[in-house]
């Protein structure tokens, strides 16, 4: 039999050589096409929303806000990545990185990654127990975006009975983020004076009791420079004072220096009063001012004998809030205060709409109770006649101007709160106190002034809800039927193949 000759080759090398010369072309193209798309997309950018909370465009006011940015500025968000805040924020930023490639931004978990974690408290000094923050820093000023600042709370059908869940009904991002930015990248940063000269607390100072160093700390966080301030020598509040703290005065005010305050604050002024107990001392001279703007002081002594914290009862923890602003982010926190004094609307306070709009922010629990007998040396008797219930701690007054007097500085604002101890060094860890002075400086300093053109958005939300049966059901479809389906699709079908 014959060799049998080899069989000729399946292509021929022509043909290999064709083949191999379209696939490079077929490559070099597709390459060229990603290039070229790459290319195009780079300058004509288009992003797709397939979620109906996301934010699809900037406002206006914030577009201008990052075309002046020149320096580089970091957003770090130190949240937990399922957090539904954290994944608004995440996708809004985005949109700044954006329009401006000088945001840098970076997402750290800290429940994933312990250890970034770590290196995010020290390089930016946050408290050990500090989380769920967004900290926005510019060559060494920072300024801290909290949970609570980036929602509005809809606390209707919690406080009527109708629910135990407090749902989020507007998601603020953009407009504390502006703030946040505006106030990093600005090069003059705000100035507080502190009022000396009155035993009042110092900012300077490391002691627990009397020293306010932590509290100046906030301030520095907040981009807001301090100075001490001696108002009983010549002269007025400086022109340059943003905020006048008056912290702990243990000494009377001269009359000298009371009316210079009343004018700071005839002229658009913003000032953070923080009483000493009434315990320990009397009138400070500030009492009538107050009175005139729709706050007065009580002279009494204020406890709580449910939420007391020591065993003589000289200190409560206050969780009622009032809707104002400031206290809106601590719903979830409460503050520790140690024998505040009464801070009530007046009764005899003028009304109109060039009156000073007086909002309470926070009252004891219903087991509180106002002490007026106090006796020499501090003593505090309890008595039949004092009153018991909600009673009132702090309040925030605002007024856009007074009748034919010139508003140099803008709206006045004050706080005024019945306890300055509890802004100590020893307190203002405790709590929510540190949260707490920090929004009310910057809502002193109207830092939301700028952004009335970026409104909040709603937040919208599909809830099932769901019968333990419905839940068992649903359950074993998902698990048993839906797998048991395609399992038996699949044995049906292998049986017929094999016949």
């Amino acid at each position: 039999m014959p060799p049998s000759s080899p069989s000729p080759p399946s292509f021929s090398r022509g043909r290999k050589w064709s083949l191999s010369l379209n696939l490079v072309i077929s490559t070099l193209a597709m390459v060229a096409l990603v290039g070229m798309m790459n290319y195009l997309a780079a300058r004509h950018q288009k992003r797709w929303v397939v979620t109906s909370n996301a934010q699809t465009e900037l406002s206006p006011l914030t577009e201008k806000v990052l075309a002046g940015v020149t320096n580089p500025v970091r957003i770090t968000l130190y949240f937990r990545r399922e957090d539904s805040l954290c994944q608004m924020s995440w996708s809004l930023l985005r949109l700044y990185r954006a329009a401006n490639e000088l945001i840098e931004l970076d997402l750290v978990d800290y429940e994933r990654e312990p250890g970034a974690a770590e290196v995010i408290k020290m390089k930016y000094g946050l408290r050990p127990d500090e989380k769920d923050v967004a900290i926005v820093y510019c060559q060494g000023r920072k300024r801290l975006v909290h949970q609570g600042e980036l929602s509005d709370l809809d606390l209707q059908p919690f406080l009527a009975g109708q629910t135990r869940e407090i749902r989020r009904s507007h998601f603020k991002g953009e407009m504390m983020f502006t703030s946040a930015i505006l106030t990093v990248v600005s090069s003059r940063p705000s100035k507080a004076y502190f009022l000396t000269g009155h035993g009042e607390l110092d900012p300077e100072s490391d002691d627990g009791q009397f020293g306010y160093s932590r509290f100046a700390q906030v301030l520095q966080a907040n981009n807001v420079i301090y100075d001490k301030l001696n108002l009983a020598g010549a002269g007025d509040v400086p022109v340059d004072c943003n905020l006048l703290i008056v912290a702990g005065v243990q000494r009377p005010l001269q009359t000298e220096v009371v009316k210079k305050i009343e004018r700071y604050l005839n002229s658009g002024g913003r000032m953070l009063v923080l009483f000493h107990s009434y315990a320990r001392v009397r009138n400070i001279g500030l009492e009538e001012v107050l009175r005139d703007w729709g706050v007065a002081v009580g002279r009494n002594v204020v406890m709580d004998e449910k939420n007391f914290v020591s065993p003589n009862k000289t200190d409560m923890v206050v969780a009622t809030y009032g809707g104002h602003p400031i206290m809106k982010p601590l719903y979830h926190f409460q503050l520790y205060m140690l024998l505040p004094r009464e801070v009530e609307k007046e009764s005899a306070a003028a009304t109109g709409s060039d009156a000073p709009q007086v909002d309470l922010l926070a009252w004891t629990s219903p087991s509180g109770r106002r002490l007026t007998d106090i006796r020499p040396g501090g003593e505090i008797h309890p008595a039949e006649g004092d009153r018991k219930g909600n009673i009132p701690l702090m309040a925030a007054v605002e007024r856009g101007g007074l009748r034919n007097v010139s508003a140099e500085r803008g709206a006045t604002r004050m706080v005024v709160v019945g306890d300055s101890l509890f802004l100590n060094n020893n307190n203002i860890d405790h709590e929510g106190n540190a949260d707490f002075a920090g929004y009310a400086v910057n809502w002193l300093l109207a830092r939301d002034q700028l952004l009335a053109a970026v409104p909040p958005r709603p937040i919208r939300e599909w809830k099932l809800t769901m019968t333990d049966a419905q839940l068992t059901g649903a359950r074993w479809i998902l698990m048993g039927a839906l797998p048991g389906a395609v399992l038996l699709l699949g044995t049906l079908v292998w049986l017929r193949r094999r016949r």
